[in-house]
């Protein structure tokens, strides 16, 4: 049976920091705020904008943990996390999108077909199953967010401004369909900024947030007697919600802190609408009770609007206080089954298949990105190759060849490195979401994001590597081939991993800013010092291996020209370099080896990536 959603005294502060120069403040957003979500109840979060309604939201959902301190009672394995923008899986349909769901958050075999239509039919989606999300309209994507999490059947409904961006029409049908989800036993709990009449009058309970406190919380039909009480008169034929929230925004921080006071900022609730006998509404008065009954709860049409009483919450959340700590031990031995009980429904195997197929399920139906990608590399391939063409065996260009070598790692770096940064970020936010609610675990997502991307990567460096190795008139020799391919994948992935360390850190504008500034150091590094090898200084040599883009330049010079290459022609008199062995002891790398300029640049990409997994640890887990 589905419980109720009891949180007390919470407090929410964030640092705040106005300059880079500026020490960080403390600002508090919720001040010790309590309240009750029961079951069988659709219930909204109100308030003005900057009122706190999210922050609430977030902090009694889990959504949000740093800065939360306070008391909440809350089965978090059986709620679900609606956000305020619909992210979906981008060129999947509706139908493969609940497979998906099935295959993840139900355990066991099941028949997921059943299943599907079922909730589809139920949201009236079933004719749109065919559909991907990016051609459905904005109540059918919240209509399929809910869809996805309906297939759990979680115990605990909460969304974040779920008819944000939608019509009256639209957004009306949605809070109905909630109203519905409601009724099932659950309790549903949405943040809401300013619902017209209609809408404020599909609600079963209100929570008025201003200022980070708690002005009203009831029925919606006590609003209007609630402000009378206070002393504010609400006029005719005026909206309530539009009223209290007007009230909220423009009233001082004395009448707040009234309204607020008056609630016991939060632990009172409105629950029925009565007056004792000879009393009116201008002169009832407030009586102590103790937790009204579910019966209690529903609002009848035969008790008059105008009579109210306001109950303070003596509920096990109150009496939560009065209760001994849990032992140390015990706390300990909780988190020690943490590691041997997993919070998922199928096991890492199975989410990782998942996922695997559904990425390259993306990749393959992506199909002008393919394109793009495969033109990109053939033309740039192209363009390196006739600038070099047939001048690998010249002697006398020595310069050309390291321009060369540099050229190829410039172009791996550059190609992989602003791709994720431009394009991640925007499936960061769905990938929260969904791990948030327990579809998958981070490690097995992110391990099928590496080798998801891998087989395009490996074609393409393929495709490229055999061009510009031809046209620039390499030896035919497969073994040096293959290594000139292994070394231009293995920079590749660097970069990628790189690119995506960004992408997972920062949003768009910002790793656009900082993407570029943070290569151009390892570029200055990559060609520091080729023309005076011999006078660099031992500490510029160890700071050059920072740079992957270096080691990748390496790397290819030793492919290029280690390995007993023979002698390069000579057109001249006199080609000092005409000897390989010549040219890779003037730049001082004749000494190192490949194995070892790969040993490190593997090294780096495993860093970048382990960097990029912490960072998505840390912004869905904080």
């Amino acid at each position: 049976m589905a419980k109720d959603v009891e949180f007390q005294d919470i407090e929410y502060t964030v640092s705040v920091r106005k300059s880079l120069i500026s020490e960080s403040r403390k600002q508090t957003i919720l001040k010790g705020v309590s309240g009750v979500f029961r079951h069988g109840q659709l219930s909204a979060i109100m308030g003005p904008s900057g009122a706190g309604k999210s922050s609430l939201l977030n902090a009694i959902s889990g959504y949000r943990k740093t800065g939360v301190q306070g008391t909440i009672h809350i089965n978090r394995k059986a709620s679900c996390y609606i956000t305020q923008e619909d992210h979906h899986q981008p060129l999947i349909t509706v139908e493969e999108m609940m497979h998906m769901a099935c295959q993840l958050k139900i355990k066991g075999k099941a028949n997921y077909a059943e299943t599907i239509t079922d909730v589809l039919s139920n949201l009236n989606l079933n004719h749109r199953r065919n559909v991907t999300a990016d051609r459905l309209s904005g109540g059918e994507r919240k209509r399929l967010s809910i869809a996805l999490e309906m297939v759990a059947n979680p115990s605990i409904f909460f969304l974040d401004e779920p008819t944000s961006g939608l019509d009256e029409v639209t957004a009306a049908v949605c809070v109905r369909l909630f109203r519905d989800l409601a009724k099932q036993g659950r309790p549903v709990v949405c943040t809401i900024h300013q619902p017209s009449a209609s809408i404020f009058a599909l609600f079963d309970h209100i929570y008025v947030i201003a200022r980070g406190q708690c002005v009203f919380q009831g029925n919606p039909k006590a609003v209007v007697p609630f402000l009378s009480h206070m002393q504010i008169e609400c006029p005719r034929h005026y909206n309530p919600a539009d009223f209290i929230i007007e009230i909220c925004d423009s009233e001082t921080h004395e009448v707040i802190a009234a309204m607020s006071e008056a609630m016991y900022n939060g632990k009172a609730i409105c629950a029925k609408l009565q007056l004792p006998q000879g009393a009116t509404a201008g002169n009832s008065t407030s009586t102590a009770a103790s937790r009204p009954t579910e019966e209690d709860d529903q609002p009848s049409s035969l008790e008059p609007v105008s009579d109210f009483v306001i109950k303070p919450l003596v509920t096990s959340m109150v009496l939560e206080q009065a209760r001994p700590r849990v032992s140390t031990l015990v706390q300990k031995m909780k988190q020690i089954t943490r590691f041997f009980h997993s919070p998922h429904a199928v096991s890492g195997f199975v989410q990782f298949w998942v996922l695997f197929r559904l990425m390259w399920t993306k990749i393959v139906r992506n199909r002008t990105v393919l394109w793009i990608q495969f033109l990109h590399h053939v033309i740039c391939a192209m363009f390196v190759g006739l600038i070099f063409f047939n001048s690998a065996n010249d002697g006398a260009r020595m310069f050309d060849h390291l321009k060369f070598c540099l050229g190829i790692c410039f172009f791996f770096c550059y190609t992989q490195v602003m791709v994720p940064i431009l394009s991640y970020p925007r499936e960061v936010k769905l990938v929260k979401k969904e791990c948030f609610n327990r579809w998958y675990g981070l490690f097995p997502y992110y391990l099928a994001l590496t080798l998801s991307r891998l087989p395009v990567q490996v074609f393409l460096n393929v495709i490229f590597s055999l061009i510009v190795y031809w046209l620039a008139g390499l030896p035919a020799e497969l073994f040096r081939y293959a290594l000139f391919t292994l070394v231009g994948l293995i920079v590749s992935l660097c970069a990628e991993g790189f690119g995506l360390m960004i992408g997972a850190t920062f949003n768009v504008m910002n790793g656009s800013a900082i993407g570029p500034l943070t290569i151009a150091p390892f570029l200055g590094l990559a060609i520091y010092g080729f023309d005076f090898a011999p006078q660099i200084p031992v500490i510029m040599q160890w700071l050059m291996r920072v740079s992957f883009i270096r080691g990748g330049i390496v790397s290819v010079v030793l492919v290029v020209f280690g390995y007993d290459r023979q002698r390069l022609d000579c057109n001249e008199m006199y080609c000092h370099f005409d000897d390989p062995k010549v040219l890779l002891h003037y730049v001082r790398i004749d000494n190192t080896n490949l194995l070892f300029e790969l040993s490190i640049l593997i090294s780096m990409t495993l860093f970048y990536r382990l960097l990029c997994y912490l960072s998505l640890r840390r912004r869905f887990y904080k």
